[in-house]
């Protein structure tokens, strides 16, 4: 197995990280148009939507076939006035004093069958923390289960049995620091040191970001519109081709929208 590029400024995802994690995939993916879509009742509910994020993120380092990396940056204790989302203040992670390194970005990629990577990326250092079952307050079900057939038709369509990257997300507090470009790149230089090119669909924010570090654009796709929203959601699937010219079988895609 050839070596993984150098994390650099990144590390691996630990339990230490769910609880934080949650503020943060809350905050960025705020922005995403699935969310808007889907998370009607966010406003509401906001603790539903940050127990979903955690739940989702501890499957993501728990599971050998994912690889999740975090990065960092030194906290602002103002981060949450920079975000559209709602970030109840007890919520059950403790904010730092201003300036200690905080996790900002997370990124996930999910291994391909068969990759000699499986396992070797789990950083299962101390207890999971307690959080509570998502409840789904705060999600249109109906809505989501559209979408949710729309990703399943273009993956059989585009990407039958292959693999996926599953996430990326910078808490806005931290845009334009080149966190999510950072992220990217590593999933990129990844993908051409294993010869696997590598897909994914993404929302308009994230498609700008994967056209940067060189992704390419298969194609668009379209969640039909209802009564409160006739126009729907649109999205994309994009790829970039591993550069190495000895190429393996595998596809890395996803079909969870970033």
């Amino acid at each position: 197995m050839t070596e993984a590029p150098s994390f650099g400024s990144l590390k691996l995802a630990s339990p230490d990280d769910v609880l934080r994690l949650g503020v943060v995939c809350t905050a960025g993916f705020r922005y995403s148009e699935q969310f808007i879509w889907e998370r009607t009742a966010h406003a509401q509910y906001p603790q539903s939507t940050m127990n979903w994020f955690r739940q989702e993120v501890m499957e993501f380092i728990r599971k050998p076939e994912f690889i999740a990396l975090v990065a960092l940056d030194d906290y602002d204790p103002d981060e949450s006035s920079k975000t559209e989302a709602i970030i109840p203040v007890d919520n059950g992670w403790t904010p730092p004093k201003a300036g200690t390194p905080v996790v900002v970005g997370l990124g996930v990629w999910r291994l391909q069958p068969g990759s000699p990577r499986i396992g070797k990326y789990q950083n299962e250092t101390g207890p999971y923390p307690d959080v509570p079952e998502y409840d789904y307050k705060d999600l249109d079900r109906k809505r989501s289960q559209a979408f949710a057939h729309v990703c399943i038709e273009a993956g059989k369509k585009y990407f039958e049995g292959l693999s996926e990257m599953e996430r990326i997300v910078v808490h806005p507090a931290y845009w334009r620091r080149g966190h999510g470009s950072t992220i990217a790149k590593w999933g990129v230089q990844l993908a051409d040191i294993d010869s696997v090119d590598q897909g994914v669909l993404a929302t308009s924010m994230g498609a700008d970001l994967f056209r940067h570090v060189g992704y390419e654009l298969i194609t668009d796709l379209h969640v039909e519109g209802d009564e409160k929203n006739p126009e729907g959601v649109t999205f994309a699937a994009l790829k970039h081709t591993a550069t190495l010219k000895a190429k393996g079988k595998w596809t890395v895609f996803s079909c969870t929208v970033i």
